[in-house]
């Protein structure tokens, strides 16, 4: 686990060895030369000097009011670039700064562009040649650099500064041996140049010739053999070479060159954090607090530490031991909120931690942006919980729903069996008896999930059912439906007429009272049996009672 978002103290001595070479060139703003008029009036369209002029001053109003606004300041300084060059009136500061804001806008691309622009009105201009050369090295273009270092270099021979430059250059790049060779040079001129021999051993541990940078950093001890920072590149060197009890000897080397610099302990445990080594780190930071048990830079790195192993609780401790000393300690205040913010997930915690720091110091702009994503977690926070209660609130009204729905599905169920058994007289295929099982099983599987959903669907599925089985099975020989589908649709109780039952004891119908109408008698005890047409095939024709009927008579029954 790395230590992204924590904020490490920073001893230079460490720093000096892990930056890269160019990172010190600053990049600034080229401002109005003096003597230079105040933009007032109206500006000339054909000057680029007054674009320049009001740029410079929104970069100005900006710094004061700690925001400055590089869109607008942009506008302005590409606008006294293009003028310069449409008018030919070159203005290289005016391209230069529009390189800036751009680089500061993230636009890399226009920035490298910008910066050629400004080195073609001035070839001159050093600190062109410085950003765009770091501009090209930072966009991964350290080959593209090196032809604008060979340039300046030309009209510049003897700028050792660039020369230096222009060594590591080669060595980012890639050409090692051209970069060893110009940077020896230098050290020919100037033997004792501490600089150029870290930058040797920069180049040959970028080639991974571990033992050559390790003599490099050998050179430079000679000339100044109480410098702990070569110590520590040696130290970092033997961690690439994976011989890390080796580094630890030259971090403990560089102690005891001054065993009371803090820097040379803090380095120790700053190089086992970025190693992810947090017990190495803690023992690092603990050899510190040993001998000065209030030292703030060192319970910092404690507090690193202990975040780094997981433990939390740990971790604030120590920042709230310093807060006891300090209670406005701006590296305790912010890393403590970052802890609690993305670690414990304490989001008002750590809101409050904020604002304290930001009640510390008001300009601290950092805080503000922590401020703004704690807020924005914990309006995230607050909107999931209502979510939570949302879902809650609808799986409850869903329960209920399903209870009801099961009822009304188990009513559903036992019309469905009413009907068929209504008509179970009426001639239809055997199969829709098949399908209704089908469907009550379905039914009946939906009811014991519990599913609302499930039930609400397959209720749709029987209703559908049942109306085909209306309309396609109770109808009769000329497919004329029997029955209306409203007694189904209707949701009324399906009636079941009681079956006629002859009273104990009476008498069988008298030969005069048949129905056949054709004045022949019929047994009453056989009556019923051929008096059911609906059984017939209607391919048979005739009924069997008809038959009788126009049969002769000696053959009727008594």
């Amino acid at each position: 686990m790395g230590n992204k978002n924590m904020t490490t103290p920073k001893p230079n001595k460490l720093r000096s060895v892990t930056l890269l070479l160019l990172a010190g060139l600053a990049l600034v703003l080229q401002g109005c030369p003096k003597g230079g008029s105040s933009n007032s009036g109206e500006q000339d369209p054909e000057d680029p000097e007054g674009s320049f002029r009001a740029g410079v001053e929104l970069v100005t109003e900006g710094r004061e009011s700690g925001k400055i606004d590089y869109e607008r300041a942009f506008t302005q300084f590409s606008t006294a670039c293009d003028i310069g060059e449409e008018f030919d009136k070159p203005h290289a500061r005016g391209c230069y700064n529009a390189a800036l804001a751009s680089s500061k806008l993230g636009r890399y691309d226009a920035a490298i562009d910008l910066y050629r622009r400004a080195l073609s009105a001035d070839s001159g201009f050093t600190a062109a040649v410085q950003n765009l050369t770091v501009a090209l090295l930072s966009a991964g273009k350290a080959m593209d650099s090196l032809p604008i270092y060979e340039s300046y270099l030309k009209a510049n021979p003897k700028d050792a500064d660039m020369i230096n430059n222009y060594a590591g250059a080669l060595g980012e790049a890639g050409r090692y041996d051209e970069a060893v060779e110009v940077i020896q040079k230098l050290l020919f001129d100037n033997p004792e140049d501490t600089r150029a021999q870290k930058t040797l051993a920069r180049i040959y541990f970028l080639a991974e010739r571990y033992r050559m940078s390790q003599m490099a950093s050998a050179n430079a001890l000679r000339i100044d053999e109480k410098d702990a920072d070569i110590h520590n590149n040696l130290g970092l060197t033997w961690l690439k070479e994976d011989n890390e009890e080796a580094a630890v000897l030259e971090f403990k080397k560089a102690l005891e060159l001054e065993p009371e610099n803090l820097e040379a302990n803090m380095n120790l445990g700053l190089i086992a954090v970025k190693a992810a080594d947090y017990q190495l780190a803690a023992k690092s930071f603990q050899k510190v607090l040993t001998q000065y048990p209030g030292q703030i830079e060192a319970l910092i790195g404690m507090g690193i530490a202990y975040r780094g192993i997981l433990e939390m609780d740990s971790a604030i401790e120590q920042y709230d031991k310093i807060l006891g000393i300090q209670k406005c300690q701006e590296t305790a205040l912010l890393n403590k909120g970052i802890v609690q913010h993305l670690f414990q997930k304490k989001y008002k915690d750590a809101r409050k931690t904020y604002a304290t720091l930001k009640s510390c110091n008001e300009a601290n702009s950092d805080v503000e942006q922590w401020l703004a994503r704690v807020d924005a977690d914990i309006t995230e926070e607050e909107r999931v919980a209502a979510e939570l209660a949302e879902m809650e609130r609808q799986l409850k009204e869903l329960e209920e729903k399903a209870k009801k729905k099961a009822v009304e599905l188990k009513a559903q169920i036992a019309r469905a069996e009413r009907v068929f058994l209504k008509y179970k007289e009426v001639s239809q295929d055997p199969s829709w008896a098949e399908v209704l099982i089908s469907q009550l099983e379905a039914s009946q599987f939906a009811i014991e999930s519990e599913d609302f959903f499930f039930m609400e669907e397959q209720g749709q599925y029987l209703d559908e059912f049942m109306l085909e089985y209306y309309r396609y099975a109770l109808v009769d020989e000329e497919g004329k439906s029997l029955v209306d589908q409203e007694e189904w649709t209707s949701g009324a109780e399906i009636e079941i007429p009681e079956p006629e039952v002859t009273a104990e004891g009476e008498a069988a119908p008298a030969a005069d009272e048949t129905a056949a109408g054709d004045g022949q008698a019929a047994s009453g005890a056989e009556a019923p049996a051929e008096q059911a047409p609906a059984e017939q095939a209607p391919a048979e024709g005739p009924s069997s009672n008809e038959d009788s009927g126009n049969s002769d008579g000696g053959e009727q029954s008594n």
